[in-house]
């Protein structure tokens, strides 16, 4: 299955919605979470996440686990009991860290990949009462990779024109999911397309890819790509068809 997103990528952490659109002071998450990326090989089955409070409040934090699979072109998180957090929900006072651990019930063994989000959304206080506190809450999306071992991702590149634009996929036929960044195009030396920091997933079995605008290119070009991932820097070519 494919994926296709625009080249401005999502960031982990994104403000969900404005609970009162008054102007006024604003209130932002102050929630700091580590790591970032969650991978659990060898066919383990518990790992830990780190919260911190940066902030001078009390943090109300709700923490979830989803699966996360890929439907009809798109990602979509998937109520799931497979795999739980605990504790569900903290409170963080200021200063203060915590810890959730993430659990996999399952007791078959892990058989290639198992992709889950940890979700932690970092809630609200609540109105002050006089229309004069914008409110946001905040969510913190943890991919969370449970592996057996030795897994590798197999990531094959191709690049088509759409219109105006080159659309560049990477194909994932691995049992390991595929983290790129970095992604950079070049012709006869010269960079023509690039993709800053995280491009994106190829998750195992599935594709994503990315719409580029690109001038001077067209079908038969041989374009010279750059990436790195998880399982390796990529320097390879490509034909535009």
């Amino acid at each position: 299955m494919r994926r296709t997103i625009g080249s401005n990528i999502r960031a982990l952490a994104i403000a969900l919605a404005a609970m009162n659109a008054v102007p006024g002071p604003a209130w932002a998450g102050t929630l700091q979470v580590s790591p970032i990326n969650i991978e659990v090989p060898g066919g383990g089955n518990t790992a830990i996440q780190n919260l911190e409070n940066k902030g001078t409040s009390v943090i109300n934090a709700q923490v979830r686990v989803f699966k996360w699979i890929n439907e009809n072109g798109k990602d979509k998180l998937v109520p799931t009991k497979e795999v739980v957090a605990s504790p569900p929900a903290l409170k963080i006072k200021p200063g203060a860290k915590a810890t959730v651990r993430i659990v996999r019930l399952l007791k078959t063994p892990v058989v290639g990949e198992e992709t889950y989000r940890l979700i932690i959304d970092d809630l609200p206080p609540p109105p002050d009462g006089n229309g004069g506190t914008v409110s946001f809450a905040v969510r913190h999306a943890i991919p969370v990779f449970f592996q057996a071992a030795g897994i590798r991702s197999n990531v094959s590149w191709t690049a088509q024109m759409s219109g105006p634009a080159l659309v560049l996929t990477a194909s994932n036929s691995g049992q390991l999911h595929s983290r790129i960044t970095q992604v950079q195009l070049s012709k006869g030396g010269t960079e023509v397309g690039s993709i800053d920091g995280l491009a994106g997933y190829a998750l195992a079995g599935d594709s994503i890819s990315w719409k580029l605008k690109i001038k001077g290119v067209a079908p038969g070009t041989t374009l010279a790509l750059k990436a790195v991932t998880n399982d390796g820097n990529v320097a390879t070519t490509i034909t535009v068809r």
